[in-house]
């Protein structure tokens, strides 16, 4: 059963009352520290880059959000009708020094993302990205 179901407006003004919900939800839930802090900003720099790039900042598109608690983990999918990308497909460095010292333009978002998350994945389903962020309790 979902603990958050939740469609909201592409736009980074959204993002406030995203992390809001899943503080509510992380409280009642008992999440550690640590897990919420993993949650929040995946979750912020995911739905930062479907706005931003999916979506191109097309106020009239919306994202669907679902937050689960499964076993040990906490399972949150990102679902949008945007410009496919998969993130768990990405060759991403072990260390920022490419990003840092500028010799790789952007990647710094996904750095973090994968050093959070136990795990990521992705797919392709009618006209839809569905992206899906896993962190250990």
């Amino acid at each position: 059963m979902a603990l958050l179901d939740f469609t909201l407006p592409s736009s980074i003004e959204e993002l406030q009352s995203v992390a809001d919900r899943v503080d509510a939800v992380a409280e009642q839930q008992g999440w550690s520290q640590k897990a919420v802090f993993a949650l929040q900003v995946t979750l912020d720099e995911w739905l930062s880059n479907v706005i931003t790039y999916s979506l191109r900042e097309d106020t009239s598109q919306s994202i669907r959000v679902v937050v689960e608690e499964s076993g040990q983990e906490v399972v949150t999918q990102v679902e949008d009708h945007g410009e496919p990308f998969d993130p768990s497909g990405k060759v991403v460095p072990e260390t920022l020094d490419e990003t840092l010292s500028g010799r790789r333009e952007g990647g710094m978002g996904l750095f973090v993302m994968h050093h959070l998350l136990s795990g990521i994945s992705y797919e392709r389903q009618d006209n839809r990205n569905i992206v899906t962020l896993r962190i250990s309790l």
